[in-house]
């Protein structure tokens, strides 16, 4: 049985999963908006799996009958300054999710709930990877500059996701 404090807390992850895919839309609308369709792709991509996330957090409530909640989402920014920006955004928003599964992992821990610790482990090692990818972006723009050549290179690759 999953506690109250665990059930409450997977529920945040719910809203947070979500938030994460109406930002990554927001970012793919952008890109589109600037003719950098191969980040848009991208992004587009990274929402639908943040989106697939949240439903594995779903799905796990279901799994041990626990109730829930059904968010309500605000708006997210829309404007960005360029591509660097909008990953640099990306890297620290997927930063903030590792803390947010890192805290669940405690929370399992201090409840003793083996089940949803085992099941956190996925969204563990996903997140190493998340981080990574936008990581090696930001490298990779920082290193490029203003070069639109290098630029418009790096977006084109970015749309073979």
């Amino acid at each position: 049985m999953i506690t109250t404090r665990m059930e409450k807390e997977l529920n945040a992850q719910i809203k947070a999963e979500y938030e994460s895919a109406f930002i990554y839309m927001a970012m793919a609308a952008w890109a589109h908006k600037n003719a950098y369709y191969g980040t848009a792709n991208f992004m587009w991509k990274q929402a639908k799996e943040e989106e697939e996330h949240a439903m594995k957090f779903v799905d796990y409530l279901k799994d041990v009958d626990g109730t829930i909640e059904i968010p309500g989402l605000e708006k997210p920014e829309g404007e960005f300054k360029s591509l660097l920006d909008i990953f640099e955004k990306g890297l620290e928003h997927e930063k903030y999710i590792t803390s947010r599964i890192h805290n669940l992992v405690t929370v399992s821990d201090e409840e003793g709930d083996y089940a949803t610790n085992d099941f956190l482990q996925w969204y563990v090692k996903e997140q190493v990877e998340e981080e990574r990818n936008f990581r090696d972006i930001v490298k990779l723009l920082k290193k490029v500059g203003d070069q639109a050549n290098g630029i418009m290179m790096i977006d084109s690759k970015l749309g073979e996701r």
